[in-house]
């Protein structure tokens, strides 16, 4: 088993005070991760999370805590794409936890991640959210190096996400993509390069048929699909896309992610990239 390069790690807590504006009440941070000042709108923290190395290489770690208490609101950008770099035999590992409490809002908003040839990725995410929080969280997958001919070229990336809304299990989320095992035949038989992105939004202002879910259809184009459902416990949903195109995902995702800030009556979160 190869040594670890990095061992890096981000915790915070935002935190809401008396006149209602959100700050960070604890903050440590470690490389590969670094962060931004906190930009607070009036409405909502932006906080910049960001890798100032080239990119995860065999054998780093991060660990994500993040603590979002009652009345706070932020929305964590990453800005540029997460590369995962040529491996031997070891892997790059990604556990990410995020606690949101009643009334408190988070959004996460990554850019692509993008596993290079023959690089093996392990991503955990865990959710907690208590009844009546918000969420929206991205989760993003680029097939590769697509404009340099790599197409899943990785040798594996592992995912696993539990979201649990108000004590309860409602989304167990488990799949590996090993190309060398055509686990990816499912996604590359409906587009040569598929792009994904998986959002779960929960809110309790949230209805099956809020114009969010119903706009989903009219969304969908011969080069991309998407579609929701809602999860086992909670006003909690989940919205895939796939396409070739990262443009046209991009795209969607952007008029998805202002119908759910209408949904919920918040003003969108201007992200400043």
């Amino acid at each position: 088993m190869p040594e670890r390069r990095l061992s890096g790690h981000l915790r915070i807590t935002a935190s809401c005070d008396e006149n209602g504006k959100t700050h960070l009440s604890r903050k440590a941070y470690q490389a590969p991760i670094h962060i931004s000042k906190p930009y607070w709108n009036g409405k909502a923290l932006l906080l910049n999370v960001m890798s100032p190395t080239a990119g995860l290489l065999e054998g780093d770690h991060v660990e994500l805590d993040v603590v979002v208490e009652s009345g706070a609101t932020i929305a964590l950008s990453n800005p540029t794409a997460l590369r995962v770099h040529k491996m031997g035999t070891g892997e790059a590992t990604w556990n990410q936890k995020f606690s949101v409490a009643k009334n408190a809002f988070l959004e996460t908003n990554p850019e692509w991640l993008i596993p290079q040839a023959h690089s093996r990725f392990e991503q955990r995410s865990q959710i907690d959210l208590e009844k009546d929080a918000q969420l929206f969280f991205i989760e993003t997958l680029a097939p590769g190096r697509v404009a340099s001919g790599e197409t899943f070229a990785f040798s594996s990336f592992r995912n696993r996400l539990e979201l649990r809304y108000d004590g309860s299990l409602s989304a167990l989320e488990k799949f590996e993509i090993t190309p060398e095992d055509n686990t990816h035949t499912g996604w590359a038989t409906a587009f040569e390069n598929p792009f994904y992105i998986s959002i779960y939004v929960v809110s309790s202002k949230l209805e099956n048929d809020t114009p969010l879910f119903q706009a989903l259809h009219d969304l969908q184009t011969d080069t991309l699909l998407c579609g929701s459902s809602q999860l086992n416990h909670g006003p909690c949903w989940n919205i895939k896309i796939l396409s070739p195109n990262p443009v046209e995902v991009k795209a969607v995702l952007a008029k998805i992610r202002v119908l759910f800030y209408q949904a919920i009556e918040r003003p969108v979160i201007n992200l400043r990239r």
